[in-house]
């Protein structure tokens, strides 16, 4: 089945502090595109709205091979790797304009019914999605399971607000991915790049709520991070891997 492919330039809103595009717009470079090809092939967020169903992502890993920097172009493309009873991969490559591949980006996602609020059986109210199916494996970058921390360490909180959610009222997926990066102390970004991130989204949290954030450090250059919900029960979970390197002063 053929890829989605999209262009994204680097402007200046896309940039960090470090001069070069920021982990949060390659992400959502890479929900946009997944947007694009789901409404596309007709499953898009409207379409699966209009029966009372959401798309929710479950797990999420990005491999950063490069930060690009303002006026490059990103080209992305996009493709769902397989589906199963309740859940879905979508896979997808970034690369500049010379074919060196920048990033590389796998989620796997589940449907749910609003109004039943649990899973939706894909291969019988989605029988139509098996036919975009691309077997092209994504080996390096499959998500896997982040395990808890053992001895973590509480580093902050967060209550959520208006500009946290999506179109269907949850926390966007990368505004988990904020919280945390919000509080890493900068010298660990003066001196690092992240190149390996792996989310686990467990439980959803609501508008108004205050989560509380622990970290722990399990090697050199690798955080676990773990958000609690209001009742201390993990609802997000995320692996972080930073490599050491040289700046301009």
């Amino acid at each position: 089945m053929e890829k989605t492919k999209q262009t994204f330039a680097i402007y200046s809103q896309n940039l960090d502090f470090t001069s070069k595009a920021s982990l949060l717009s390659l992400g959502n470079m890479v929900l946009d595109i997944a947007g694009i090809d789901a409404n596309k092939k007709g499953f898009g967020v409207d379409a699966v709205l209009s029966h009372n169903y959401a798309w929710v992502a479950m797990r999420m890993r990005l491999r950063i091979l490069r930060y690009p920097e303002e006026s490059e172009n990103v080209n992305a493309e996009t493709w769902i790797e397989n589906w199963s009873k309740f859940t879905t991969q979508r896979d997808c490559v970034m690369t500049d304009d010379n074919g060196n591949r920048i990033m590389e980006a796998a989620i796997i996602f589940t449907l749910i019914d609003f109004n039943l609020r649990q899973t939706v059986n894909m291969l019988d109210k989605l029988p139509d999605y098996g036919g975009f199916i691309n077997p092209e494996i994504l080996d390096t970058c499959a998500p896997g399971k982040v395990k808890p921390p053992q001895n973590e360490t509480l580093i902050g909180q967060h209550t959520v607000s208006i500009n946290d959610l999506d179109v269907n009222m949850h926390v966007n997926s990368f505004r988990y991915i904020a919280w945390i990066l919000d509080c890493i102390p900068i010298d660990l970004y003066k001196e690092n790049e992240i190149t390996d991130i792996e989310i686990n989204f467990i439980h959803e949290i609501l508008y108004g709520e205050t989560v509380t954030i622990y970290y722990e450090k399990i090697e050199d250059n690798v955080y676990i991070f773990d958000i609690h919900n209001h009742e201390g029960i993990s609802a997000n979970r995320c692996k972080l891997t930073f490599v050491p390197v040289c700046r301009l002063k």
